[in-house]
């Protein structure tokens, strides 16, 4: 079934780009907390689980829970620069296309730490496939806010690219602790919401332009990183050695460990465990398993290992994510 969710406010709409079809009225679905500021998300093939909204200063963060087993479709058009990133669950065969730029972009995946920009004006399609659970962060950054901050006018500010890829750190760690602070507000209020937008439009000043990391050249081909993550995938209980994941694409474990890590920005070992949180995560959404029936099916060998290793990730329990939910 087609779900299609619209982010709207009473501004006037923006210009409609080139080949841009708008929903059907009896198909939008209004939020009900406004945004500051102009946006229209359409969301096919992906059901919104939940959706939590929160003022950072002059920015506007969503933090937002889907589900999708499917190929499904992101649009996205707005008056402010809109930044998504990626917390959790992996995505496929991903496609960016900012049309009235005539620019694209495909990504073999989108996973933890994936960032998204599209420039104020700009109209936005994401085209991916999803499996299971997965949850991202939406943040509106008026112009002006950013405009305040440039002391030198320097047009890298104003004139800010559309970009997919792997996310600065700096800007990830920022936009984590907004979403912690969605979930869970801490005693400093207002003053540490503010605090935290003005660190992350200085982060995106410094960084120009450049809100993606360049991928390291020297890591796994395409069809080399398709090839060990569908092996992973195909079983998370299973712990493959280094190995068997090297052989299964013709390289040596040293040189295959060097590649791996260069390419996805993680060791294999860490990469797994990520995704064995990532699978405990989308059941506790999806079924009421006990959390030691949850651990043993995401391969962990006991529920005290599962909690260890989800709170050294997650900064909290199992138990407390569960009733996040």
């Amino acid at each position: 079934m087609t779900m299609v969710t619209a982010l709207l406010n009473s501004r006037a709409a923006l210009p409609t780009p080139p080949g841009y079809t708008p929903p059907c009225a009896s198909a939008v679905v209004a939020q009900e907390r406004d945004l500051p500021c102009s946006a229209q998300v359409t969301r096919k093939h992906a059901q919104v689980m939940r959706c939590q909204s929160d003022q950072f200063g002059q920015l506007c963060a969503q933090l937002l829970v889907c589900r999708s087993n499917q190929y499904n479709e992101l649009e996205v058009r707005a008056d402010t620069h809109i930044l998504l990133m990626r917390y959790s669950g992996v995505a496929t065969r991903c496609e960016v296309a900012w049309p009235d730029h005539g620019h694209s972009k495909q990504l073999s995946e989108l996973r933890e730490n994936s960032i998204l920009f599209s420039p104020a004006f700009s109209y936005v399609r994401v085209s991916k496939r999803d499996n299971g659970c997965y949850v991202y962060i939406a943040l509106q950054i008026p112009t002006d806010a950013l405009q305040s901050l440039d002391d030198r006018r320097d047009p890298s500010v104003t004139c800010l690219r559309p970009q997919a890829g792997t996310g600065q750190p700096e800007l990830c760690r920022i936009i984590r602790a907004m979403r912690n602070d969605i979930e869970t507000p801490g005693p400093a209020g207002q003053l540490y919401k503010e605090t935290l937008a003005l660190e992350l439009l200085i982060g995106l000043v410094r960084c120009g332009s450049d809100f993606a990391v360049t991928v390291a050249r020297g890591g796994l081909a395409a069809w080399q990183l398709r090839r060990t993550v569908e092996l992973i995938e195909s079983d998370l209980t299973a712990t493959p050695s280094l190995a068997t994941l090297a052989s299964h694409v013709g390289l040596s474990p040293t040189h295959f460990c060097t590649a791996f890590k260069q390419s996805t920005g993680l060791p294999p070992h860490r990469y797994l465990l990520n995704r064995r949180i990532a699978r405990a995560k989308a059941l506790m959404a999806e079924s009421k398993c006990s959390l030691t029936e949850i651990a043993l099916e995401s391969g962990f060998s006991s529920s005290s290992q599962f909690a260890t290793a989800f709170r050294r990730i997650e900064s909290r329990t199992p138990s407390d994510f569960r009733r996040s939910l």
